[in-house]
């Protein structure tokens, strides 16, 4: 057992010689000069299995004895001598309380020991510099990834800053720093220490959050003592303040906002904080983890997260039987659904890929008890001893496992999407041994730029050089990648961004609408050119009289119509707001939100199926539904109907604009109906620019920016494949990808009427007449600019590409294939926003 030994000096006089050992292991010894008072909170390091003793000079009748024992290891009093063994098996901070009892009282002694492994994970180095050196500690811990170097405020709560290079401006707080800083920021500090280089460091950084909970003591919190989750004898000065992170919370998409990490009652869990308020910093020097990288994840995802395991044919084996062992329940490929090998393989290729593994069989050719090299047979037989590489992969194309014949060797970094490595920075582990059915310990090949190479499970390339030897054996793993789906911009509009030329421009729109250029629409035979509002037309069933259109529009406007009293049709519907209501969903019964965004009345006459899900054939059927909506008006047409023929002013209303007693709901409807024909477009400058066209060619209604925009919506924009004629919309139902599928704001559409997979997040294509009088925009109103709206067109909208188990769901929404990516420029963008508002009259009256 080693020993080492110390003379320590109490209340004393009189020299003493202090004894002990060097690194070398050579006896060393110096004179302590006399001192007058105790060191009340001694601190020594030693090694697991140790004994460290502390001689104390004692005058006659002074007593030492121990009034706290240590946590771990053993502490004993001899007479004077104080001495700790350590543990064989536990490191960290143990503290053991000593009483010197005198004649004159008793005084305490806390003893501060670290006990630390052979190798120490922790030492103090110099901060070098002088003017900082009381205010900063540098403390080198080789056991967080590859060894990094911990800069710690002596003075935490004295040393605060604001997130990155934001001002603390937050009202009642201040940050302070005594560093000769411009300004209290995280980025200024680590400017200040990289320039100064403390502790001979220049790449000093704020820590990311599994950087910090790898120095989390939780063995040595005590809210009731004050202590912090953090080593005492390395970290004594960390309390429960929050230290700033380098990472940024996107979740709630607020750019103000960082993450921050506590050792106090939050310890291990990441806070989000303004960037504006003040916090404690620790800056770490050294590698770290990019998170972004699968290998590299403090916590990779477990095997039942990562692959969908597929069939013979390709589909996935019954959900019950996903984690069935492989000889119960066996499975020929992985679909791999991790979001994080997903993005990799975006940065990679600027395109989504699926990615599939195939799993080595038992006793088939992809199995690994089988090597393959560079120098066997290119073709006839391919057994394991002859067969070359090619031609093996040749053969298991021809397969066809799981309906692919793109099967190949992965690459290096392919092949590190399935390795992980340990928060320590040792060496790689194969992460997914079940879902391979536990491939064999050994080299596999590799793809690289020259040919092939060759890596073992664990990372380790084995040459260095780009292509392996022709006779190197190996085991193989196949991977196959595929781009999802993604619409591509329009080839007619490639590269025809730029200004037009005015003057062409206006001679080829100054002549009749259907000699105009050809637009950009994927369905030309159906295609309806701009035109002219139509008058409505009245059905036979209920023609129009004035009296019923009045009747109408006094129920339109009467709260009456609703059980409480309180919603009236123009509620969800008013004339001074486009006759909407201008919020994302309406607001009905009992201040209850709606499910969708209210659509204009305008122009209902012309519309052959009513509602953004079409559930309406006609204006007489739709005009009842919002009132027996439980979250609009909430009332029952039976209960409606009575209480009207008990209205002192209605049953003659009614009987003098339809000839007959009592009111039924059939009436209710029509009248309604009868109004809402009535309220009509005003024209448009987009109609004026068609009359004076037609009529001789005069252009000079629109302005140059406006009548670019006119060409940008029939051909670079095209805006015209679904909002065509004079209507501005085909009356059709599409999927512009606002589906929301499985999440808060889902609506699966016309899905809900029909049950047709192919419904599913389709929804009416709204008429643009008047379209700035209707804001905000879609059948959820989730978009309140009309830059937004032309933004995400000209982004080809989400992308909705299935993923993971969507791809397997028959119901997944798909988009319509009318949306592509636009890639409008600025200046594009702005000249179809001007034609909206040409397009847009002033809402038409009462």
């Amino acid at each position: 057992m080693n020993q080492v030994i110390k003379l320590g000096v109490a209340c004393l006089a009189a020299s003493l010689v202090l004894c002990g050992c060097n690194g070398s292991g050579e006896e060393t010894s110096s004179v302590v000069e006399p001192r007058n008072e105790i060191e009340l909170s001694p601190k020594e390091q030693l090694t697991q299995g140790s004994t460290f003793t502390f001689k104390y000079s004692l005058q006659e009748g002074q007593q030492l004895r121990i009034v706290e024992p240590p946590s771990v290891g053993n502490a004993q009093v001899e007479n004077n001598l104080f001495h700790y063994t350590a543990p064989n098996d536990v490191t960290g901070s143990v503290t053991v309380k000593l009483e010197l009892v005198t004649s004159d009282g008793v005084t305490s002694i806390a003893w501060l020991l670290r006990v630390n492994e052979p190798d120490p994970r922790f030492k103090q180095l110099s901060l070098q510099d002088s003017a900082n050196e009381g205010e900063w500690q540098c403390i080198e811990d080789n056991q967080t990834h590859h060894g990094i170097m911990w800069l710690s405020s002596i003075k935490p709560a004295q040393h605060t800053y604001a997130w990155g290079d934001w001002e603390a401006t937050l009202p009642g707080f201040e940050a302070i720093c005594n560093d000769s800083l411009v300004s209290c920021t995280t980025e200024n500090l680590i400017k200040h220490a990289n320039d100064r280089q403390w502790c001979g460091r220049n790449d000093w950084r704020l820590p990311y959050a599994y950087e910090m909970k790898n120095i989390t003591s939780e063995a040595d919190f005590s809210l009731d003592q004050n202590k912090a989750a953090a080593d005492p004898f390395f970290f004594p000065h960390v309390g429960f303040e929050s230290y700033w992170l380098v990472t940024e919370n996107t979740l709630n998409q607020a750019d103000n906002v960082a993450d921050s990490y506590s050792f106090g009652l939050q310890r291990g869990q990441v806070i989000s904080e303004n960037k504006r308020k003040p916090k404690s910093v620790m800056l770490v020097s050294g590698d770290y983890r990019d998170p972004s990288l699968p290998s590299e994840q403090v916590t990779p995802p477990s095997e039942e997260k990562s692959f969908i395991r597929l069939n013979e044919a390709g589909l996935p084996i019954s959900l019950e039987k996903q984690q069935d062992s492989f000889s119960t329940t066996p499975w020929r490929c992985l679909d791999d659904i991790r979001p994080l090998v997903r993005d990799n393989l975006y940065l990679r290729d600027q395109r989504f890929s699926y990615v599939y593994w195939l799993t080595p069989g038992e006793n088939d050719m992809s199995s690994n008890n089988h090597t393959f090299s560079l120098s066997g047979e290119g073709a006839g037989s391919c057994t394991q001893d002859t067969c070359h590489l090619d031609t093996f992969l040749s053969r298991v194309n021809e397969q066809k496992y799981c309906g692919r014949q793109d099967w190949r060797v992965p690459t290096k970094e392919e092949m590190d999407l399935l390795r992980n490595q340990t928060s320590q920075g040792g060496e790689y582990a194969f992460l997914y041994p079940t879902s391979f059915n536990s491939p064999e310990q050994g080299l596999y090949w590799v793809s690289t730029s020259l040919g092939y190479n060759v890596t073992s499970l664990s990372g380790e390339i084995v040459t260095n050089k780009e292509d392996a030897d022709k006779d190197q054996r190996a085991k193989i793993l196949l991977i196959a990648t595929e781009f999802e789906p993604r619409a591509e911009e329009d080839p007619r509009s490639r590269g025809n961004h730029g200004q037009p030329n005015f003057d062409k421009l206006r001679s080829d729109y100054g002549v009749q609408p259907h000699q105009w250029p050809e637009p950009y629409v994927d369905d030309l035979a159906n295609y309806q050119e701009l035109g002219l509002m139509k008058k409505p037309v009245f059905p036979n069933h209920n023609p129009y009289s004035k009296l019923k259109a009045d009747l109408g529009k006094k129920l339109f406007f009467d709260p009456f119509l609703s059980k409480a009293n309180d919603v009236s049709c123009s509620s969800c519907h008013e004339p001074t707001k486009g006759w909407a209501d201008g919020l994302e969903v309406s607001i009905g019964h009992a201040r209850q939100r709606g499910k969708r965004n209210a659509p204009t009345i305008v122009n209902s006459a012309f519309l052959p199926r009513l509602f953004w899900d079409g559930r309406a054939n006609t204006l007489e059927q739709q005009s009842l539904m919002p009132i027996q909506d439980p979250l609009e008006m909430a009332e029952t047409l039976p209960n409606l109907v009575s209480r009207l023929n008990k209205h002192s002013e209605y049953p003659a209303l009614f009987e003098e604009a339809f000839g007959e007693s009592p009111i039924n709901e059939s009436q209710v409807g029509m009248a309604l109906a009868t109004f809402q024909r009535t309220i009509v477009s005003k024209p448009s400058r987009l109609d004026l620019f068609l009359e004076q066209v037609t009529e001789s060619g005069d252009t000079s209604v629109l302005s140059d920016q406006e009548l670019w925009g006119l060409d940008i919506y029939r051909r670079n924009g095209r805006c015209a494949n679904c909002h065509m004629g004079p209507e501005l919309t085909n009356h059709e139902f599409e999927n512009v990808g606002l589906t929301y599928y499985k999440g808060f704001y889902q609506d699966l559409g016309l899905y809900n009427l029909d049950k047709q997979p192919s419904s599913v997040g389709k929804f009416k294509t709204p008429s643009l007449r008047d379209v700035m009088n209707t804001g905000p925009w879609f059948h959820n109103g989730l978009v309140s600019t009309m830059d937004g709206v032309i933004s995400m067109y000209s982004e080809g909208m989400a992308s909705n590409a299935p993923f993971g188990w969507d791809k397997y769901d028959p119901n997944y929404p798909q988009l319509s294939e009318k949306i592509r990516p636009l890639n409008l420029t600025y200046y594009e963008a702005e000249a179809l926003k001007a034609f909206m508002n040409v397009v847009t009259a002033e809402s038409p009256s009462i």
